[in-house]
């Protein structure tokens, strides 16, 4: 069995309008939220910690070489933002968690 650490306890200001953007099972359990975030925000930071000592020793990328991760970068972006708006766009009763009766008998 896993031993987990506790939790710390802090106090954050979330701006309404960010509540708002996001989706009930984020509201849901907003501590399970902000520490997914945090979790994506400390692995961009060590992401970005490892390119900047590469770039120290061998010279910083040229947009050659960044032009593909970039690409990637904006078509995830592009597919990330298509599924939300789809999402929204589906009546409740549609939407991808919600199970659909069967019509075959």
């Amino acid at each position: 069995m896993a031993i987990r650490s506790p939790a710390v306890k802090k106090s954050v200001t979330i701006h309404p309008e960010t509540l708002r953007a996001l989706g009930r099972e984020r509201t849901r359990n907003l501590s399970a939220t902000v520490n997914e975030s945090l979790q994506l925000v400390a692995a961009l930071d060590a992401q970005q910690a490892i390119v900047a000592e590469w770039e120290a020793q061998h010279g910083a990328f040229t947009e050659d070489e960044l032009r593909p991760f970039l690409e990637s970068a904006m078509r995830a972006q592009i597919e990330n933002v298509a599924r939300l708006l789809r999402e929204r766009s589906e009546p409740a009763s549609r939407a991808p968690s919600a199970k659909r009766p069967s019509r075959r008998k």
